[in-house]
């Protein structure tokens, strides 16, 4: 008898944690989906550096009367200079024309532009780590800049 309720007990405790995992799995494709949809975002018109993760927590988006803009940050680890050389090759190709570079150091900005959309690409090497920052989003209308 004593048996029984031992193996009635493991098999409740197995149950109740195999419950519980399957639920925890539910909520996990939502969050990774929300990570995804942002980064095929914006790979679909801003190519994204190799091997870099996204950082949900220090990013952002904004979309309101058509107007749209976004921060998204980044993280992994190359030299600046190949990540320059990396955006001013491959930006073109989807549009972009430079507009400026500035390297000095471990940081470096770059900025372009199409005739609707601008963005901001920065980034700074530290010693475990390099920073990618994109910034983008829709033009002013000129009627706001008179």
């Amino acid at each position: 008898m004593r048996r029984v309720k031992v193996l009635t007990a493991v098999l409740v405790v197995t149950l109740t944690m195999g419950c519980a995992s399957l639920s925890r799995n539910k909520k996990a494709p939502k969050e990774v989906n929300k990570k995804v949809n942002v980064v095929q975002r914006l790979a679909n018109n801003i190519p994204l550096y190799p091997k870099f993760k996204y950082q949900p927590d220090k990013s952002f988006f904004f979309e309101s009367n058509g107007v749209k803009a976004g921060v998204m940050v980044f993280q992994g680890k190359a030299k600046v200079g190949d990540m320059v050389n990396f955006y001013k090759q491959e930006m073109p190709s989807y549009g972009w024309a430079l507009v400026s570079a500035y390297q000095y150091g471990n940081q470096a900005l770059l900025d372009f532009t199409t005739p609707d959309k601008t963005c901001q690409i920065s980034v700074e090497e530290k010693p475990f780590n390099t920073i990618l920052t994109i910034r983008t989003g829709t033009k002013e209308p000129e009627a706001y800049t008179k």
